[in-house]
């Protein structure tokens, strides 16, 4: 009989990942570009899955539709109740039956679950002194008991504890063990075992999202890089490498020149070199958040993104201090102005899209995408007069980090290029926009899938999926300036414009994107037309 499988992520996480990443079900927490229950689900298998959430908390329609096609019913539960309970409450709401049962714990992820077994518990290793359930077993591997330890206590040496998920034999029989233990969850599993025999089982790699500490380093393990580049991690240090030399040299050589006054707010450089015919180097590995994790997923509010602007606005206002002796606008003509048509001419090249011909936008008139590139250029302001000043490059969402407890971002993966030029000098407009492009043009949520991109013919639409904060935080951005330019200036907003011109040939082996981005482009040009 197929059992039925329950992800308990019926309360919110505790405070210091609330903290980091708002009051969210432990199964919904950010990992990279998806959320904690897709990696779980792909673990679990089979059809009678389903996932606990408290009844009070409200899932994106993304996220709905992401169950339904993983085929996993929601089973809402009260709040309050204790783990015990929860499981009891969840069997009963969705009718079980006597059917073998198999939990997994809401902020765990078990990567090879013994899913053919019945009566089974996983060990692992404890890992640091927080609370666990430590297994007690016989001499054949039979578990008499699981104890509790208190956070804090070091434990018995060597001893296995519950890594989170339980194979029951018998769902009617756990009810019982559950209902007469009052719903604690421990006394409940000790007293099952009083009738059943339960083996020691154990799993692949066990990772745990439960804690602070715990949820990064268990995130080291499933982190993902870009294709023309790899990004290796061994918690101390991030190595980054390229075949593209060029480009690798030109971060490196940023990272190590950038002013002590803007290094406070960057990866720190430990080294760098050639290897296996590919040039690296290495930073300082920050177990911190990434801006576009905690945008695309998370459930911060008002105040802590507020924060997080500040000190982006403090990083750019520190970089706009320190000068050079070239030209801003020269800067910015080569960052923008001269690359877009030739990455449309290559779209259109390896497409055959027609980059020629006037386009619309849910029904409004646009230009083609060779007009409105055009057209950007004399937004742009080329002729401001402004000085280079020390840039990042790339300051989107993806290549920032932010450390809550001094309230600082920590900025990653600069540019180092203006055109074939390795320097740390570029243009405040350029930086900007690159942190319009995440917070306005919603770049992150384009990466991630959350939104929905359709074309007619010439027409083209595009839905994202509502974020609380996307709004206020937009209006915060045009509230902000630094060097008398403004965060959502007409310069800021076209250039923001071209970004996702030029970004287009880049994401060829995903034509979904690039309907995206084009659907993208035209919307923010004609946002930046009513302007």
């Amino acid at each position: 009989m197929e059992p039925v499988r329950l992800i308990m992520s019926g309360a919110v996480v505790g405070q210091e990942l609330a903290a980091e990443f708002g009051p969210l079900p432990p199964s919904l927490l950010p990992v990279g570009t998806q959320r904690l229950y897709e990696l779980q689900l792909a673990a679990l298998g089979g059809t009678r899955q389903h996932l606990v959430l408290p009844e009070t908390f409200e899932l994106s329609a993304f996220d709905r539709e992401r169950l339904v096609e993983l085929n996993v019913e929601i089973a809402p539960i009260p709040e309050g109740l204790r783990l015990g309970e929860a499981v009891v409450y969840a069997l009963n709401s969705i009718g079980a039956g006597d059917t073998p049962v198999h939990i997994l714990h809401g902020d765990t992820l078990i990567a090879e679950p013994p899913l053919s077994e019945a009566d089974v518990i996983v060990g692992g290793r404890r890992s640091n002194e927080y609370a666990w359930a430590e297994i007690d077993t016989d001499g054949e591997g039979r578990i008499t008991a699981l104890v509790d330890t208190r956070a804090g206590e070091e434990g018995r040496e060597h001893q296995p504890v519950a890594a989170g998920y339980f194979a029951f034999g018998s769902a009617v029989d756990l009810l019982r063990s559950m209902t007469r233990m009052r719903g604690d969850f421990v006394a409940g599993v000790n007293h099952y075992l009083a009738g059943h025999s339960v083996k020691l089982a154990r799993g692949g790699r066990w990772l745990d999202f439960g804690h602070l500490q715990t949820f990064f380093q268990s995130r080291l393990a499933v982190t993902t890089a870009r294709a023309f580049n790899t990004v290796r991690i061994d918690g101390l240090t991030a190595r980054k490498s390229s075949q593209d030399e060029a480009k690798i040299w030109a971060e490196a050589h940023w990272l190590q020149e950038a002013p002590p006054a803007v290094q406070v707010y960057c990866g720190r450089l430990l080294g760098f070199g050639a290897e296996d015919g590919k040039s690296f180097y290495e930073t300082e590995y920050e177990y911190l958040p990434v801006l576009s994790e905690l945008f695309v997923y998370g459930a911060l509010g008002r105040q802590p993104w507020l924060r997080i602007l500040a000190s982006c606005e403090d990083f750019l206002r520190t970089c706009a201090g320190i000068t050079g002796s070239g030209s801003g606008d020269a800067a910015l003509k080569a960052l923008a102005a001269d690359k877009t048509l030739a990455r449309l001419e290559r779209f259109a090249r390896e497409t055959g899209f027609p980059i020629d011909a006037p386009l619309s936008f849910e029904g409004r008139a646009c230009p083609s995408l060779v007009s409105i590139a055009e057209r950007l250029v004399a937004a742009y302001d080329l002729q401001s007069g402004a000085p280079e000043s020390v840039f990042h490059g790339d300051l989107c969402f993806s290549n920032i980090l932010y450390d809550s407890r001094v309230r600082r971002i920590k900025a990653i993966d600069p540019r180092g290029l203006v055109g074939e030029r390795p320097t740390i000098y570029g243009d405040l407009r350029y930086d900007l926009a690159k942190l319009a492009h995440s917070v306005v043009g919603r770049y992150d949520q384009i990466i991630a899938g959350r939104c929905r991109a359709e074309r007619h013919g010439e027409d083209f639409s595009l839905a994202f999926e509502p974020i609380a904060c996307q709004p206020w935080l937009e209006a915060a951005l045009g509230d902000l300036s630094v060097r008398g330019v403004g965060g959502l200036s007409p310069a800021v907003r076209a250039v923001t414009v071209s970004l996702f011109l030029s970004m287009i040939p880049l994401h060829a082996d995903k034509p979904e994107r690039q309907k995206a981005f084009v659907a993208n482009a035209l919307k923010l040009f004609l946002q930046m037309e009513r302007q």
